[in-house]
């Protein structure tokens, strides 16, 4: 079995050129409709998808924009990115599939936050109110392997592996790194065309921040530890000694049921996860635990009618989190003996589910496809999401909501004869609901960040993607690929407030091979 799992992550990280036949844009876009169990947890599903070899390759760098943001995401971020993954049959009975994606640039103008998820998580982080430019670096690696059907069984495990490294490039300079795992073993059980599927998963996810620095020899700098919403303490010289780490470990599972026929291929999925998070700084110091449940939901379904492939998905999942905060004390021990001190921390009180979040989103997303023998030609589709947020602090209570719906229109053609190729999309973003009530407004970190937000969950803005691309063959040594070049850009612009507009954009380039 480790030989499969090794030979599954060379195939994504390093990719083996097609000798049958070439791959395009159209083609990859025709198979990855057929891969519905992809888009779940279940690897066993890789047997039943049985696609066709291909795979992807390429080096992207794109630029981030604009003034349209919250505080502590940054003004702009500059990304270098390299993105590959295969699909393989490796044997008579095993197929593989293959990911790597390495992520690095730098983040301008950040501040409030020198951990990887500011919002709607763990309230219990730390950060530094001084803006500053932040470098990040994140490796995603994802390997799985499937059986073709044992009897009436098919069999599979994926492993992700997760790595990021987030670093301040301004006093006071702190450097939080992840480390990320998951674990999943499936199986899929069928009988004629329909097929039920069972996926279950650990996941382990730690992020540390580890002797916090300056520059500066005579820093009088605050740093500040937050427990939700406006509730954040900062003192000078805070970051002295300072380290935190979160440890979360993740349970869940996943029961789906396909139907594979002439005309319908449909895969329907729900999901339920448990998270319990621990929060540790120095002797075992801990302001809380964190714990959240997921649930979710999945449908995916491809109408063959005529010539025509419709593309019919929907998803939703809801997420309930419990922050609970203790005050603690420290206790030292001396033995009487060795003269040896023992540092510890004891619970005093414990405020049971002091911080809650909430938060919904809903996808739906219509697709028509225009197929052209093997690869699609054009596209066009529409799609809409919704997502509502709720975090609430308890006595004193305070409480932020907002919530968002957006709505797009789609499409695209790829040239085949020519080689050139285009994607489109456009549409609205309305904002559903959005109000602060903080018991203390006057503070450092509602003044600084809450109440600045606002505006971001307040406007309405209207959005479009573009892209254009081509492709051209290419045979070395007697093997034909498809290079490409993508261009593509993004570009949002709100509606007045406080009679000021905000916009936001994207630009982008993309190199890389089709195989």
């Amino acid at each position: 079995m480790n030989k499969y799992i090794l030979l599954i992550i060379s195939l994504a990280v390093n990719p083996v050129f097609a000798q049958d036949s070439l791959m395009s844009r159209g083609k990859y876009m025709y198979l990855d409709t057929k891969a519905l169990w992809h888009n779940t947890d279940n690897a066993a599903g890789l047997g039943i998808d049985m696609t066709a070899n291909h795979g992807i390759a390429n080096f992207d760098y794109s630029y981030n924009g604009g003034d349209y943001r919250r505080v502590q995401e940054g003004t702009s971020s500059h990304n270098l990115k390299f993105f590959t993954e295969r699909y393989q049959k490796i044997s008579k009975i095993l197929y593989g599939y293959g990911k790597f994606d390495f992520n690095n640039g730098k983040t301008k103008d950040r501040a409030w936050a020198d951990v990887v998820r500011p919002y709607n998580s763990d309230p219990y982080f730390s950060g530094s109110s001084v803006y500053g430019n932040y470098d990040f670096q994140n490796i995603n690696l994802t390997a799985a392997i499937g059986t073709t059907r044992l009897g009436k069984w098919n069999f599979g495990a994926r492993l992700d592996y997760n790595l990021g490294d987030l670093s301040r490039l301004r006093d006071p300079r702190s450097r939080s790194e992840l480390l990320e795992y998951k674990l999943t073993p499936s199986a899929i059980y069928n009988f004629g065309n329909s097929s039920i599927g069972l996926a279950a998963w650990y996941n382990r996810r730690k992020e540390k921040i580890q002797n916090v620095t300056t520059v500066q020899t005579d820093a009088t700098l605050k740093y500040y530890l937050m427990s939700g919403l406006e509730n954040a303490n900062g003192t000078i010289g805070g970051y002295g000694g300072f380290s935190r780490e979160w440890v979360n470990h993740n349970f869940g599972t996943e029961l789906s049921y396909g139907y594979k026929g002439y005309v319908l291929n449909s895969l329907n999925s729900i999901s339920i996860q448990r998270g319990s998070e621990s929060v540790l700084g120095v002797y075992k110091y801990s302001p809380g635990h964190y714990y959240n449940y997921i649930y979710g939901l999945q449908s995916q379904n491809r109408l063959t009618i005529g010539k025509l492939i419709h593309q019919i998905d929907f998803k939703a999942t809801y997420e309930e989190g419990f922050a609970d905060e203790y005050r603690q004390k420290l206790i030292i021990n001396t033995d009487s003996l060795t003269g040896f001190n023992s540092y510890r921390y004891d619970t005093q009180i414990k405020f049971n589910k002091r911080y809650q979040i909430r938060v919904l989103n809903l996808d739906a997303h219509y697709r028509m496809n225009i197929p052209y023998k093997d690869r699609i030609f054009a596209y066009m589709g529409f799609i809409a999401n919704y997502n509502d947020v709720s975090n609430k602090y308890l006595l004193n209570t305070s409480e932020l909501k907002y919530g968002r719906l957006n709505i797009a229109f789609e499409e695209g053609m790829n040239l085949c004869n020519t080689g050139f190729g285009y994607a489109l999309s456009a549409g609205y973003s309305f904002s559903t609901r959005n109000s602060i009530k903080l018991a203390d407004n006057t503070n450092e970190y509602a003044q600084g960040v809450l109440l600045p937000d606002m505006k971001y969950y307040a406007v309405d803005y209207g959005f479009v993607h573009g892209e254009l691309s081509y492709e051209h063959p290419i045979t070395i040594k007697g093997t034909t690929s498809n290079w490409f070049v993508k261009i593509y850009g993004d570009y949002l612009k709100t509606k007045k407030y406080d009679n000021t507009t905000y916009n936001k954009y994207t630009l982008g380039v993309s190199v890389g091979i089709i195989y």
